[in-house]
């Protein structure tokens, strides 16, 4: 398995904005694009953080792609990608 590592700088008040925009149109998205599980976690101190999990590599690298550091993120208004990583999972619970 491996695991799609995104950070973003995102404007906390656009954080209701997300909770609808993210398993609307995000989701979706990164499930018919191969993805098994992941999570978004809620913007702190400007820094948002999401982990998606795929069962081979290519998969998730293939959607690592599409994002671009320093570039916005299109789901949601005043989100910016900081980092973009692909990891193999060592282990999962």
């Amino acid at each position: 398995m491996y695991a799609l590592f995104v950070e973003v700088d995102a404007d906390e008040s656009h954080t209701e904005q997300a909770r609808k925009a993210i398993p609307e149109t995000v989701v979706p998205q990164v499930r018919a694009a191969g993805a098994k599980d992941g999570y978004w976690l809620a913007p702190q101190n400007g820094r948002g953080l999401s982990v998606v999990v795929f069962d081979d590599e290519a998969a998730a690298r293939g959607v690592a792609a599409q994002f671009k550091v320093g570039e916005p993120v299109g789901a949601v208004e005043g989100v910016t990608v900081r980092t973009v990583e692909v990891r193999e999972v060592l282990a999962h619970l």
